[in-house]
């Protein structure tokens, strides 16, 4: 598996700096995603390590986390209006995925988890314990996760003319060291005590506390971007060993759900938007079924408050969680 990680990797390394030729958005995570994944379709096997994957994301955490001021999540009661709209959002995706995905064979519980709004990996892990179709959940969520996260790439550079990562290009300081030790710690933790995303909550949770602490510190450009790399080679790599003729069967209907994803969460963006003080660009980044990383990468390029971004996926991974078995008893499936 390391020898394909670091192929991968390095196939997703020319995808990046060929998108960089051309200033596209997060080139390094977007062009490593499509260079990759076109591969994988092409027959190229293609795969990314579960740690190094881990790794990468818990390296985005501590970024993000770096830039989250206490003070900051006072905030929070002043969300209610963007997490009932998530709520509704929530809603409107299972049933319109449902319908969507119904349509396509494969079978009613299969299109229940084909139709989770966000959080491939835990819809992967529900579905093997209920004995679904993981081939079918596996591409309608790539194929979702590709559009989303494209799509929210290419809105983000209406909005900025520049990803300013503030990070340092220098060697790591002692004072980087810190958070560095820290974070795994903290991921341990976060795994021990069964939190969601421990790779990246725990990290995050650990540039927080430093950040806030009063130390002035900074990861260096060329870790993050080997992040960036990394995340993007991850996602793209999810189609190996896929066929065409899979991804035409199917493909249709997991487009179909993303494009219904993001203009029902443009049209709900737009709802919140216009009635509260809350930003467009803000509320689509929280309603969007993207990854939580990536998600949350994007909204803090943009200079959007991530921890406004990863409260609503997080709280939407958890009811989506505790609503699993009351949803497949409903399709008449029970969780085995």
């Amino acid at each position: 598996m390391l020898k394909r990680t670091v192929i991968t990797v390095g196939l997703g390394f020319m995808g990046g700096w060929f998108a960089t030729l051309f200033s596209l958005p997060l080139a390094w995570m977007l062009g490593s995603l499509f260079m990759v994944m076109g591969l994988s379709l092409m027959g190229v096997k293609t795969g990314v390590d579960k740690r190094v994957h881990r790794t990468a994301i818990a390296l985005l955490g501590l970024f993000i986390g770096s830039r989250i001021q206490a003070d900051e999540l006072v905030g929070l009661v002043l969300w209610y209006p963007s997490v009932l709209a998530m709520l509704v959002y929530m809603g409107l995706m299972l049933i319109g995925g449902f319908w969507i995905f119904n349509r396509a064979s494969v079978g009613r519980m299969n299109a229940i988890f084909c139709s989770y709004p966000g959080s491939m990996n835990s819809a992967l892990v529900l579905a093997e314990r209920a004995n679904g179709d993981l081939r079918w959940i596996a591409i309608s969520h790539s194929l979702r996760l590709v559009t989303v996260v494209s799509g929210a790439a290419f809105v983000a550079s209406f909005f900025v003319d520049d990803v300013a990562l503030a990070s340092s290009p220098s060697a790591l300081a002692l004072v980087d060291i810190l958070p560095l030790l820290l974070a795994p710690l903290c991921w341990w933790l976060a795994r021990l005590l069964r939190i969601p995303l421990p790779e990246f909550l725990g990290p995050m949770a650990a540039g927080a506390i430093i950040a806030n602490l009063g130390f002035d510190y900074s990861l260096p450009t060329g870790v993050v971007l080997a992040a960036f790399l990394v995340l993007g080679a991850s996602v793209g790599s999810r189609f190996s060993g896929t066929q065409w003729s899979q991804v035409v069967s199917m493909g249709r209907y997991g487009i179909t759900f993303a494009l219904f994803a993001l203009v029902v969460a443009a049209l709900m963006a737009w709802l919140v938007s216009s009635f509260t003080q809350l930003a467009f660009v803000a509320v689509l980044l929280a309603l969007i079924p993207g990854g939580v990383g990536e998600m949350a990468v994007i909204a803090m390029v943009m200079g959007i408050d991530p921890v406004y971004v990863v409260s609503h996926h997080i709280l939407r991974l958890l009811l989506l969680i505790f609503m699993t078995p009351l949803m497949l008893r409903i399709v008449n499936q029970p969780l085995k």
